[in-house]
């Protein structure tokens, strides 16, 4: 058993970008039941809409059996926002590879460019990211973690938080709440 004393966490610290901590941004569960689940969770948070939800039938290009979403903002201080979203998948099973619960984790880093300092620091370790996404209002560059378990780093795309609502309000969005899937390093070079 190691015992993490102030000084090896000083030496850590020396040694690791200054990019501060990584707050809890988002977590993602699947049901087959959404409104229930939408219903319960509006209730949990004292009658709380969603933030956001797709209409029936969408869908998402890199998860096609998720016909519906919404995403509930519980907190938000910009740069920082924590949610909970909902992604109903119909045929979802306790068995399947995809069962009901967890579908990821995501954390949240102050600016793009500690995003890519990030990136850089776990590229050195061999650690690299699985797929990497533009959403419109953030980056995000998605994880596996030792279990199997994904895990996304984001960052918001905007400097200011009226432009990065505005944006989350635009028929740009709502038309593609995904947005588009990047290669890192291309993206790290253009932004």
């Amino acid at each position: 058993m190691h015992i993490q004393t102030a000084t090896t966490q000083a030496t850590r610290s020396a040694s690791a970008p200054a990019m501060g901590p990584l707050q809890i941004s988002e977590i993602i569960l699947h049901t087959r039941h959404f409104e229930l689940m939408q219903s319960w969770y509006s209730r949990l948070f004292d009658g709380l809409k969603p933030a956001v939800e797709s209409e029936p039938q969408r869908g998402l290009k890199s998860a096609p059996e998720v016909t519906r979403l919404c995403f509930f903002r519980i907190h938000f201080q910009y740069p920082f926002t924590q949610v909970l979203g909902l992604f109903e998948v119909p045929e979802i099973t306790s068995g399947s590879p995809r069962a009901p619960g967890l579908n990821h984790m995501q954390f949240r880093e102050a600016s793009l460019e500690n995003l890519f300092q990030r990136y850089e620091m776990l590229k050195s370790e061999g650690v690299l990211p699985f797929k990497c996404y533009n959403h419109g209002p953030g980056s995000s560059f998605y994880y596996r973690d030792p279990d199997g378990n994904e895990v996304e780093l984001s960052a918001t795309n905007f400097a200011n938080q009226e432009d990065y609502l505005a944006f989350m309000r635009s028929e740009a969005f709502r038309s593609n709440v995904e947005g588009h899937a990047v290669d890192a390093q291309r993206y790290i070079a253009e932004v």
